[in-house]
């Protein structure tokens, strides 16, 4: 990588769109509230500056821990983390940590770094990543929601053109300088799940698989190569009980368990809020004080907000705030508010058949009258994802959104006329396109796909909106999404076929959205497929088919054996997963669906090996062939070594041979399958052992 590229990128994912910070950056803060002091905008900072950690009281909004401090030594650099003490603002742009050491001796700093030293935490199970691919790494972190948040790399090329430097209206959250802070290891186990380190933290866990993260680590460490094993790895620090014990009582000087979770012989007790301008609201606190270099606008809003602080704040105050602090409104609008700028919708990718709506992620107006609370609580914790064809992933922040659900309801809520019972059979027609409207076009219904462009699925409407608010997205949907190719099928309240329950609006919806709760069935007009049409049925030899399944994942493979008992193996881990004896598998799904389900066994589940994930799994699977008699042979690695694992059809089982190049006796011992009886039938010098699985 040339000098002129790096200083590109480096300037990017260091500093913030469209130009440093030097004081705290509280990105609600700065998006919302920087342009007039408010007390709005100084509640959101004394939450999110950790001010409510000292000093008594609530703010109403989530809390705000700071970040696991156990086991540091194993996730950054010690160098990284002494600059960091000794200079927080400048060694991580826009930090809302303080400087707490102001005007100590390096002395003291060295003690400090050793008590942290001491703090010993589980060893991580992560594994230096065997490939990385840091160009594959840069694609996705444009497009699956990072820089909704995070500046873009100047040279990236989205779809949609590089924005304009005037299109980025609000700035981005930094980078620290990552290479200096982390390893490759330690900078994936942190994104793995962020949460684990930061409980109550800013930074979102994205569900991805492992090697989306490793590559996403691979292009934010700058790395070169693609060998994850040869990459830089956090050097020892030094250990020295008696230092760590002066560091222990700088520590408990400087009130850090306020924020961190600590030893409770480190614990801070609560500071009184008296005169804030002679502590941390001053120009220059003193040694002792935590000082975070405030803008005039911080202070000030701080300022106009203890002077309101006793009041208790509006619940649609608790919201909004809520929603800043935890940068919601990077990827949402509620309201006309928020939602990203002109710049950042270049990287939001998706379907574009379906127009803005196949992009850009819903708005949360009303969201609180729109989504049924179950189902809402599910979506905040990262259960539910009913738009798959949007690249942004909805993330999962943990314990931070605990009660935001009921929240949005209450202050969603409105008095509203509820709409009749409905008939099954007329939403059934209603939906479908044999004399109904043709919802079916356009929308997915379960695992049926859609006629045409593929929408979200309506057929978990009733478990996932509340019937009032669907009439009157369905009376209007362009008044709850300006650019929505949804059209009106009851233009100002009237409807357009007149021919199903005497053409009533109400009846009509509510007919809909009874039939989508009852799950009887699906909408008239879906092509028919005679029964067993698409069913795969092994007779002469196996038959090996690709597919997603539950309990196995998206890189399975299914072998089904004329024997009557079938197996799936994990294509990602190099793993056997389940058995079912009965029916194959129908490929109706697979075949012809553009957004394939995960599949079910066709038949009785017999057993399920214990699957480990691809961080841990002992194995790289390399792929698979059939032998002469069409038995699958899976190539797997370990280490330098090649080896196959092959199944065989019996009555009641399998036969199952394992060999490997070398006759190293440190292979993992194989898993065997719950359930069954097994049987080692050989074992030789040569790296070969055979197993028959049977169930009775």
């Amino acid at each position: 990588m040339n000098a002129i590229r790096l200083l590109l990128i480096s300037t990017a994912l260091a500093l913030t769109a469209p130009g440093a910070i030097a004081e705290p950056f509280v990105v609600g803060f700065n998006r919302f509230h920087a342009d007039a002091p408010s007390a709005e905008g100084g509640r959101l900072l004394f939450n999110e500056l950790n001010c409510v950690r000292c000093h008594e009281g609530s703010t109403g909004l989530p809390e705000r821990k700071g970040p696991q401090l156990s086991g540091i030594d194993k996730k950054f650099h010690r160098e990284w983390v002494k600059q960091f003490l000794e200079n927080p603002s400048e060694t991580r742009v826009g930090t809302t940590m303080p400087s707490l050491i102001h005007g100590v001796p390096a002395a003291d700093v060295d003690a400090i770094l050793a008590y942290l030293a001491s703090l010993k935490s589980p060893a991580s199970k992560t594994k230096p990543p065997r490939h990385i691919n840091s160009a594959r790494g840069r694609d996705l972190f444009h497009s699956s929601g990072c820089v909704a948040c995070h500046a873009p790399d100047p040279e990236f090329q989205p779809p949609e053109g590089i924005p304009k430097a005037a299109e980025f209206t609000y700035a981005s959250i930094a980078f620290p300088e990552i290479p200096s802070k982390y390893s490759i290891i330690s900078l994936v186990d942190f994104l793995k799940d962020p949460l684990k380190h930061r409980s109550d933290g800013r930074m979102p866990k994205f569900v991805a698989e492992d090697d989306d993260v490793v590559d996403v680590s691979g292009y934010l460490m700058r790395f070169e190569g693609s060998n994850g094993v040869a990459a830089n790895s956090i050097e020892d620090w030094p250990q020295d009980a008696a230092l760590a014990k002066r560091g222990e009582v700088l520590i408990r000087e400087a009130r850090c368990a306020a924020c961190h979770e600590l030893p409770k012989e480190t614990a801070a007790s609560v500071v009184p809020l008296s005169n804030m301008q002679k502590g941390c609201l001053a120009l220059k606190p003193a040694i002792g004080i935590p000082e975070y270099n405030l803008s005039d606008q911080q202070r000030q809003s701080l300022e106009l907000f203890l002077k309101k602080r006793p009041e208790t704040p509006s619940d649609a105050l608790v919201v909004s705030l809520s929603l800043e602090a935890l940068n919601c409104t990077a990827c949402h609008d509620r309201s006309g508010s928020g939602g990203p700028d002109a710049a950042r919708k270049a990287y939001f990718g998706g379907d574009h058949n379906l127009g803005d709506t196949g992009r850009y992620p819903p708005p949360l107006t009303a969201v609180g009258r729109k989504l049924r609370p179950e189902w809402l609580e599910k979506v905040l914790s990262g259960d539910y994802r009913v738009r798959p064809y949007l690249h942004t992933k909805m993330p999962i922040f943990g314990k931070s959104t605990n009660g935001l659900a009921s929240l949005l309801a209450k202050t969603d809520a409105r008095a509203e006329k509820p709409l009749p019972g409905g008939d099954d059979s007329a939403g059934r027609k209603l939906l479908g396109t044999n004399g109904g409207i043709g919802c079916i076009t356009c929308h997915r219904w379960g695992s049926q796909p859609a006629l045409g462009i593929q929408a979200l699925d309506l057929s978990n409407i009733g478990n996932r909106l509340t019937a009032e608010w669907l009439r009157e997205y369905l009376i209007n949907p362009a008044a709850y999404r300006p650019g929505t190719l949804m059209p009106s099928f009851w233009p100002n309240g009237t409807a357009s076929n007149l021919q199903i329950c005497g053409g009533n609006t109400d009846l009509q919806i509510a007919s809909i959205y009874s039939f989508a709760k009852s799950a009887n069935g699906e909408p008239e007009g879906f092509p028919q497929k005679s029964h067993g049409e698409f069913d795969l049925i092994p007779k002469d030899r196996p038959i090996v088919q690709r597919t997603f399944m539950e309990g196995v994942g998206s890189h399975a493979v299914l072998v089904g054996f004329p024997t009557g008992i079938h197996l799936a193996y994990d294509g990602k881990t190099g793993q056997p997963a389940l058995a079912w004896e009965g029916k194959f598998f129908d490929a109706y799904n697979t075949w012809f669906s553009r957004f394939t389900p995960f599949e079910k066994p066709s038949g009785r589940v017999l057993g399920r090996w214990k699957l480990q994930d691809s961080a841990t799994a002992p194995f790289r699977f390399e792929g698979y062939k059939l032998d002469k008699e069409g038995n699958p042979v899976f190539l797997l690695s370990h280490g330098q070594d090649k080896g196959f694992d092959r199944f065989e059809g019996i009555p009641n089982g399998f036969r199952r041979t394992l060999e490997w190049t070398s006759s190293s006796t440190t292979h993992p011992a194989p898993i065997h399958p719950e359930g069954a009886q097994v049987l080692e039938e050989s074992s030789s010098q040569t790296g070969s052992r055979q197993f028959t699985y049977l169930w009775k």
